[in-house]
Order: structure tokens, then sequence, then C-alpha cells
């Protein structure tokens, strides 16, 4: 690394800011992460990224380069935030230049999925799969790309977003102002909406005690999530695996079985019986494992992003 910085790493989401600082050698040596602040708009949680960062250290800002993953399409040379459904204002908002200028680091932004998926391919369940595709279906539902060996972000720097591909038209309103899309229907957010629970959690909690309405919110976001999965990742680019991450899978072995399911619905036979389909090793800290690989392939610091 450029100077022989350390990289602090941070995966910013709709629930939590979690950060992490790395050896050199890729190990976390120190951790910390707060609740995003996301109803106080993006200075207040640009003001939450500085105090993670100092929290974390190193104390010297030459000794340091920041890289963060974001919820939300983002110009991976810029750094500007395009627009994340689940954090209000983030309309063109250049997090790369108000990092910088409020801790004195540089800074590399890109998208969460995206380094979930870089973190995955290069230490997790992608490891040895020259194409891959990681899923994660949490506050959100994102997805990261790894096609021939690299990461693939597209035209724009902007490839990734499954989520909000649209499965039913006349479906319930997403926060990107579409209706139907998969996030609407499938992710965490949604499940519990739809159930009219606080939580994902407590939808899977009651549905495991009996409630039959709980159980048939879960099977059907399963079901949609696996249809989207077979349609638009395994038959349109035939990976070799797909991971699935996201506290969602949490839900127990039946959400897993049902997405399974519908997978088989939506896809030709022999693309998915090519396909395997995984379950991240990371956990939470894929984001933050892609976000130090980031770092580590950019060369010097600010220079367009690499591949893997």
């Amino acid at each position: 690394m450029p100077g022989e910085r350390e990289v602090v790493a941070l995966d910013l989401g709709g629930t939590w800011i979690r950060a992490a600082r790395f050896s050199r050698r890729g190990e976390i040596v120190k951790r910390a992460r707060d609740r995003t602040a996301a109803h106080l708009g993006p200075a207040a949680v640009v003001a939450q990224i500085r105090s993670l960062v100092e929290a974390v250290g190193p104390a010297a800002q030459e000794r340091r380069v920041v890289a963060i993953g974001v919820p939300g399409p983002v110009d991976p040379f810029t750094g500007v935030v395009e627009g994340a459904p689940n954090l209000p204002g983030w309309r063109a908002f250049p997090l790369k230049q108000q990092v910088e200028e409020a801790l004195g680091s540089p800074c590399l932004v890109d998208h969460d999925a995206t380094l979930a998926a870089l973190g995955e391919h290069r230490q997790g369940a992608g490891r040895g799969f020259p194409n891959f595709v990681y899923v994660t279906v949490s506050t959100g539902i994102g997805a990261g790309l790894v096609l021939d060996g690299r990461l693939y972000r597209g035209g724009q720097g902007k490839a990734g977003e499954f989520g909000h591909t649209v499965v039913d038209p006349a479906g319930p309103a997403c926060h990107c102002g579409n209706r139907g899309c998969l996030e609407a229907l499938s992710s965490g957010t949604a499940i519990a909406a739809l159930a009219g629970l606080g939580s994902a959690a407590a939808v899977s909690r009651a549905a495991q005690a009996g409630d039959e309405s709980a159980a048939r919110v879960l099977a059907t976001a399963a079901s949609h999530l696996g249809l989207a999965v077979g349609g638009s990742l395994i038959n349109l680019l035939n990976p070799d695996a797909i991971a699935f991450g996201g506290g969602v899978f949490a839900a127990g072995p039946a959400f897993w079985d049902q997405m399974v399911e519908g997978v088989a619905r939506g896809s030709f036979q022999a693309p998915r019986e090519h396909c395997r389909l995984l379950k991240a090793e990371l956990g939470e800290d894929q984001g933050l494992v892609g976000a130090f690989v980031l770092a580590l392939d950019a060369g010097p610091v600010g220079t367009a992003p690499a591949g893997v």
C-alpha cells in the first residue's frame, strides 16, 4: 500500500455502520460500529464515519487509507453516491470528497455488494470460481459480480442493483420510486412490513411459533427471490457459483429451501445444475474484507479501481 498505510474499512448500511482497521497482512486488529443516523441526513452520517475511523485508528492521517462500501449506486471513480434508497437525502452526494475533507486521509468508495463479492471471492465462499455472484438479502437486496475472474462493475460502475429488478409491476412501492422491485418484496424491511411486525427476525420467530400468516410472508418472499435468482442471474450470466448472505437467511432452513425451489422454477436445467448455490462464509466481515482488498488492489491511492 502507498506509504505503508493501514486500511480502515467501513461497511455503511441502512441500519449499521461497521468499521475495522486491518493490519498490512489483512487481519482485523480493531473494530467499532454505530447505528446509522440515516434519518439525520448525509452530513450526520459523515460525522459518524469520522468518529468510527478515529475510534479504530491509526490516529495519524498520513498512515491510513479509508475504504467504504455504500448501499446504493455509486461512481467508484469519483466516489459520488448517486442514490441510496435506504439512506434519505443521498442524491449525488460526494462521499469521497466529504470524507477526505473530514479526515485528511485518502478515501475509496464502492458499492457494498460489490465489495462483499470481492471479499467472498478472494477469501470466502467464492474462492476458485471464475464466474461468481454474491447476493445479499438484508435491509435491502444487492449483488456483486465477478466474471471471468475479474470484478464486474458495468459501463458506469453501477452494475449489481439486483434488488431493483421488477418482479411484480402491481406490487408494493419501493424506495427507489418503482413498484414491485425484489427489494420491496423479499428484503428484511419488506418482510417485516408485509407481515406487520417490527423486523424480519420477528416474522421468523412468529412463523416458527406456528403463525401461518408470517410463514406465508416468508415463503412468498423466498419464492420471489428464487425466481429472480434463476431468471435474472443463472439464465443470464451462467455463473459457476452464487453465494448468499445477509440477515434474512437467519430466518431458518425453510427460507433457504423455498428459495431453492424458486430457483428451480425460474431457471433452465443445464445452467442451474452447473451453478452451485452456497452460503457466504465471511458473515458481517465480508464487506469489510472486500473494502480492504479494494484498497490493496487500488495501486496509488486515488487511481481508478482495479479488478480482482
